[in-house]
């Protein structure tokens, strides 16, 4: 039986990740660094996930996994050097740590059957990270011969997440996740995945993925941000009220407009058949904290909102719904969510446009940054803005 090691086993890693891996009949290894993670899994000997497809809603249990800390001893090395498939369900912050410590095992795994090629899926939201990544890999490998063996050996892949996965904490184990949409995994593949439901290669990843994150995140994260302001706990409650669909729906436009100026061999067909998902039975009421979670990667100048901002300053296109929308991020915090924590203590501390400016990665003095600190006046004069006591 074939096994995967699933690296990162929060809400995406255990209720997408491992459910899918699960139904094909691999066998599941999990490897976190947080504690609290592995001990809730090892305890439980189980997880429950709730399904949403398009057409039922079923309870999976998943039972048949290994879960281990990335601890010194190296506990995960016997399953490692069983698996095919590494997938890598992370933060972008977290892929180089992560890196630091299975530069080991492939070390091993060279010096144990160097015949054998893996596949290592990146599952992020950040793009044209993936040389990067596959650096990191590589360069904490010990060995010049290991790390040449890794260059023709290991597949380093992108992927573009369009799955929904919740639960109230990263270390639970009762997670709701909908099931309406494939992983598109860049291609080509070093192992055979085709038993697996819901993961699909694809080519041009990298282009589709940027039009990914700008039309479906773009919009997803104004309604998340908007929505927190406006006092919403869920993305279905924030989207029936008129003004917060309002503005998703002129990020979209203007997104949507942005990406066929900028990608002419994309129709307008093949960008819907990206960008709009069939609905789940009984639609999974996503939560605002999980979309606008890290509101500082979420703004910076690539990302979902700065990206069509300057696709929009390339093509002459009005970026105001985009402004506002970061304004609203500006104002995003949760106690729980230490980069909005972050965020608002910088504010407090430096002031609106100096902190608007660092966060979008322009200068004080740029128009959009000027635009977005007099959003966000704009939302403050509505009462909109919440005082913050740190």
């Amino acid at each position: 039986m074939k096994r995967v090691l699933i690296v990162g086993a929060g809400r995406l890693g255990k209720g997408f990740v491992g459910e899918t891996f699960d139904n094909a009949g691999w066998n599941i290894t999990f490897l976190d660094k947080d504690q609290r993670v592995i001990d809730a899994l090892n305890k439980q000997n189980k997880y429950t996930v709730q399904v949403f497809r398009t057409d039922d809603i079923i309870m999976h249990e998943v039972t048949n996994f290994n879960a281990f800390t990335t601890d010194d001893q190296y506990s995960v090395m016997s399953d490692f050097l069983e698996s095919s498939v590494i997938m890598c369900p992370l933060y972008p912050e977290d892929f180089e740590e992560s890196a630091h410590y299975l530069g080991k095992c492939f070390e091993r795994q060279f010096q144990t059957d160097p015949e054998k090629k893996m596949t290592l899926i990146c599952l992020t939201n950040k793009n044209h990270i993936i040389k990067d990544i596959e650096s990191w890999y590589r360069n904490a490998i010990p060995s010049s011969e290991a790390q040449n063996w890794f260059d023709t050996h290991v597949a380093v892949r992108d992927s573009i997440v369009r799955r929904s996965t919740d639960a109230q904490t990263h270390y639970a184990t009762q997670i709701d996740s909908t099931a309406v949409a494939s992983l598109l995994i860049q291609s080509p593949l070093y192992n055979d995945i085709s038993d697996v439901e819901w993961l699909e290669p694809r080519e041009h990843l990298e282009m589709l993925k940027d039009i990914k994150v700008f039309t479906i995140n773009g919009p997803h994260a104004t309604t998340a941000f908007y929505g927190h302001l406006k006092g919403y706990k869920t993305i279905p409650d924030a989207s029936a009220d008129p003004s917060v669909a309002k503005l998703a729906n002129a990020v979209h436009d203007v997104t949507i407009t942005a990406v066929m100026k900028e990608y002419p061999q994309i129709t307008r067909d093949a960008l819907k058949d990206l960008e709009y998902l069939p609905k789940a039975k009984n639609e999974l009421p996503d939560s605002i904290h999980r979309v606008a979670y890290d509101p500082i990667r979420k703004l910076a100048y690539q990302d979902r909102l700065m990206g069509v901002v300057q696709l929009c300053l390339k093509y002459d296109l009005d970026y105001s719904p985009l402004t506002k929308a970061i304004a609203c991020g500006l104002a995003y915090y949760a106690e729980d969510d230490k980069a909005s924590v972050k965020l608002q203590r910088f504010i407090q501390q430096n002031g609106l446009l100096t902190s608007a400016a660092k966060v979008i990665g322009l200068p004080k003095d740029h128009p959009v940054t000027l635009d977005v600190a007099y959003q966000y006046l704009a939302l403050d004069a509505e009462n909109l803005i919440p005082t913050i006591q740190l």
